[in-house]
Parts: C-alpha cells; structure tokens; sequence
C-alpha cells in the first residue's frame, strides 16, 4: 500500500538519525502582520506560537463558573486503550458550575489530576454559550479567510458554525496523540494555566504508525510517550505493533513547546500533535481552511462524502468558494 511504501522509505531514511526533540518556534505576535504568518508559517506548513497575541480572553475557572452556572455540558475524558479521536470518549454530561467545582476548582493545590478525569473539551461558544462569553471573543487577524466556518454555516444553517470552541480542564488530564479532521488549519489561545503541546510533522506520519479503523482520522498505537501505549497488546500480533511503533517513535523529531497564558500556537493542517495540561487551564481554538489547504481540505471531503452526507455538503461549498 501507499501507506507502507511511505514508512519503509522515511524509515529507511531516518535510520541514520535518532529523532530530535526541538522547540517550536516562537514570534512576538506585535512583531508580525497576518501577511507575515502566512508567508512564513500558514503556506509552508509550520507550526508557529504568536506571544502575546491579544487575542486569549480574561477567563478563568472562577470566572466561567459565574457566568455559565449550571447549564449543561458534555465531558470528555482520556482513555488510554481507546481508539476514539485523541482517545477522547464521552464522559456524560453535567451542569458546567458542578463539574468546574469538583474536577477543576477543587483540585487546586492538592496535586495534578489522574489522566483520565474529566474535561470539556471543544465546547462550542457560538451555539451554546454566546449570551455568556461571545462579547469577550476577538477572532485571531492572522487566519482572516475561513472557509470551513463559511461551509458550516451553509450546511447547519440553524446552529452556524461550532467556533470557536471553549476548553476547561484540570491540570494532569490530556489528550491523546491526534490529527485535526479534513486536513483543517488549527490554532487555540490560551487564557489560563499552562499547556505542554507535542507536534509532529506530517512528514513524519508514517513513522507514527497510523490506523485507520473508521474514517480517514487515524488512531496511533503509541503516544509520544513511547512507554504510555494507547492500544493494550493483548495478543503477539499487537505486542509485534506497538513494539515496531516505539522502535519508528525513536526516529521521529518532535516540536515542543510550554503554552502560556496570552500565548496563541498555529498548527498546520495534517500535524499529529499530543497536548497535557500542565495546571488547570482554560482556553478558545478554532479550525479553518483558507487557500493554503483548500485542496487538501476539499479532496479528503470528497472522500468521506462517499458515505457521509455532511463532508459531501462541506465539499460542494469549497468548490463554489474555489471557483469564485
């Protein structure tokens, strides 16, 4: 298959190197106009994190709390034998002040929580909350052009758009090694608390050994942390899996970098990245398509719209965006 021509030559290649641990680069975002980050991070694909953006807003646990209450929102959390999107399952629902009291709030100062607590993650701002927090939201002026927004809203003409998109979660939780869906662009704000964020290239994908069980958005056996395997071997063939997938992980250079508040980080469509939350945090992101990953974003929509009806909706959208 494609896939496995593609891991035998990177793994030919990268046998002459160990993997190397990098830091992600890093710009003072006053320093750079939105021409700027497309020329030098969005059109060729880097990871790039803009400090001080002036774009996070002035939120906190506390300060959700007062203003969400005790509406209801669904929780994620981390599982590490699961083979779910970022090895997220559903965790139920809860009124968000009850679930902030006792998974967030409440651990302050008593150590950092186990992996799998819950989380909220990707919680939509528009559809769900924008009485409380739309007034505070300032959309990033790197990633001015977003077609996949624009394409939501054609497809969901009542709720819109899902983003931006609102996170909470206790320090210690995490989400497992992942790649972003239909080849979408990314970037998240940081308002609160610190976050450990792992990015590999796409390049690199081969290396991870990806499955696709599903759709096109694959599952990794291993994390980044070789000795953390998401996928339990419970027969030779699966201990043969992961131990060829640490055996690949040693070869893979992997970005890193420590989010701070006010800092906002860009990652290119198709980077498979791991993020842990180092202190309870709080934070907004958003996907989107513009020109550099049109064609990318358009083509795996048109696939999955062989089975699927929204992809196959996402799909004629770019192409009237494309032609216009």
């Amino acid at each position: 298959s494609e896939r496995a021509r593609r891991l035998d030559k990177t793994t030919s290649t990268a046998s002459q190197r160990c993997g190397q641990r990098v830091p992600v680069e890093t710009v003072e975002a006053t320093t750079v106009s939105p021409k700027d980050v497309f020329e030098q991070f969005i059109q060729p694909g880097r990871p790039v994190v803009l400090r001080h953006s002036g774009v996070a807003p002035p939120w906190n646990p506390e300060l959700l709390v007062k203003r969400l209450g005790s509406r209801r929102v669904p929780l994620r959390h981390c599982a590490e034998d699961s083979v779910a999107w970022a090895n997220l399952e559903f965790a139920g629902t809860a009124p968000f002040d009850q679930f902030a009291k006792e998974h967030v709030l409440n651990r302050d100062g008593i150590g950092p929580a186990a992996r799998s607590e819950p989380q909220l993650f990707d919680f939509s701002v528009w559809q769900q909350c924008a009485d409380a927090l739309a007034d505070d939201v300032v959309m990033p002026k790197w990633f001015g052009v977003d077609l996949y927004s624009h394409a939501s809203a054609h497809v969901h003409p009542v709720t819109g758009s899902a983003a931006p998109t609102l996170f909470l979660a206790a320090g210690g939780t995490s989400s497992g090694l992942h790649v972003d869906f239909l080849q979408t662009h990314f970037w998240m704000a940081l308002c609160h608390g610190r976050k450990r964020w792992r990015l590999v290239s796409r390049d690199d994908m081969p290396l991870l050994s990806p499955l696709y069980l599903g759709d096109l958005n694959p599952c990794f056996p291993t994390g980044l942390d070789a000795t953390s395997p998401y996928i339990g071997a419970t027969s030779t063939s699966q201990a043969d899996l992961l131990g060829k997938a640490r055996d690949a992980l040693a070869l893979v250079d992997v970005q890193e970098v420590i989010l701070e508040p006010g800092d906002l980080i860009f990652v290119p469509r198709g980077w498979p990245h791991q993020v842990e939350n180092l202190e309870s945090t709080v934070a907004i992101s958003a996907n989107f398509i513009d020109r550099s990953n049109m064609s990318a974003s358009l083509g795996e929509a048109e696939l999955l719209g062989l089975v699927s009806e929204d992809p196959l909706h996402v799909a004629s959208c770019l192409r009237q965006a494309a032609s216009t």
